[in-house]
């Protein structure tokens, strides 16, 4: 007899973070909401992460580690957990990054709530929501759940991207994140996916990317795009419930000249699927596409000037821009 199905899928890619997963998988195991699972992908790094992550799999039964034919990048590994995943609900965790340990039971209230509204309620139910036979929330909660982040320690230097707090619709969406930003939210972690929605973007990316897209830095630039424009619908929770940590293991933080053009050459190929979106009817029907589509390529391009001018003077400073 099958177990039913989670509310929430926490997926976690894991590289080369066996000094960060456990505070990260901590975080999952102990959240107070315990209706979650947690999808972690095993991206076939040289250290001890995924037998780490093994181990607490061991102990808790709600973590499953799938473990990739060889190295795929984050992008791949992302679209993997999303696969994988059998939640109402999908969210992606940094393995060097974590979460605040009530961020899933304050996405559940918000979410409840909307359902709430949604059936013309008087007061917020805590009853569990109505699903579907196929375990998919009502149709009227949002695409969407847009929450705050905060950087770990606080000597790490960085603007915070805006949360998105308003409810929104359509094309509304798409031009938040990315046309009316100067500091856009398109990171793809502090947020959670209804998912019907992100497994139907899922499958629109790889009929056109296919299932070996080998992507590390700028990818969920990407990704966002899809998700942004082919959502319905939006809600945002202000407060900081994911905790981005400073990690000399992340590709964002080296500056040595192989990386740093490993990450131009990643940024470059982003600037040109996202020029390639206009084929793509689900997205590019968006009202939105053109205005977001400029912009996006704007500032990558931006950055990749950056990357050539980029020293150690540089670091510890400036706008967070996670590209």
């Amino acid at each position: 007899m099958s177990l039913p199905a989670p509310f929430f899928s926490i997926v976690v890619p894991v590289y080369n973070v066996q000094d960060y997963i456990a505070r990260c998988l901590d975080s999952c195991i102990n959240q107070t909401f315990s209706d979650i699972e947690i999808v972690v992908i095993d991206d076939c790094g040289s250290d001890d992460s995924a037998q780490i992550a093994r181990a607490y799999a061991t102990r808790d039964s709600r973590i499953q580690v799938i473990s990739n034919p060889r190295n795929l990048g984050t992008f791949n590994a992302r679209l993997e957990g999303i696969k994988h995943a059998n939640g109402a609900y999908v969210m992606f965790v940094d393995a060097d990054d974590y979460l605040a340990t009530d961020t899933c039971q304050r996405a559940y209230a918000k979410i409840n709530a909307c359902a709430t509204f949604s059936e013309s309620s008087a007061s917020e139910s805590s009853a569990p929501l109505a699903r579907n036979p196929h375990n998919e929330p009502t149709k009227s909660l949002p695409d969407i759940v847009f929450f705050g982040m905060r950087f770990e320690p606080r000597t790490f230097k960085r603007v915070s991207p805006p949360v998105i707090t308003k409810n929104l619709r359509d094309s509304q969406i798409l031009c938040e994140v990315f046309a009316h930003r100067g500091t856009p939210p398109w990171h793809v972690w502090a947020k959670l996916y209804k998912a019907s929605h992100i497994k139907r973007v899922r499958e629109v990316i790889v009929a056109r990317m296919g299932e070996d897209s080998h992507l590390t830095m700028s990818e969920d630039v990407l990704k966002s795009f899809y998700l942004c424009a082919m959502a319905q619908s939006s809600v945002g929770i202000r407060d900081k419930l994911y905790v981005y940590c400073e990690s000399k293991s992340s590709i964002t933080r080296k500056i040595d000249t192989q990386t740093r053009d490993r990450k131009i050459a990643d940024k470059r190929r982003v600037i040109g699927e996202i020029r390639g979106l206009s084929e793509v009817p689900e997205v590019a029907r968006n009202a939105c596409f053109k205005q977001a589509q400029s912009k996006a390529i704007g500032i990558l391009q931006s950055t990749i000037e950056l990357e050539y001018r980029y020293d150690t003077r540089a670091l510890g400073g400036g706008a967070f821009i996670n590209v």
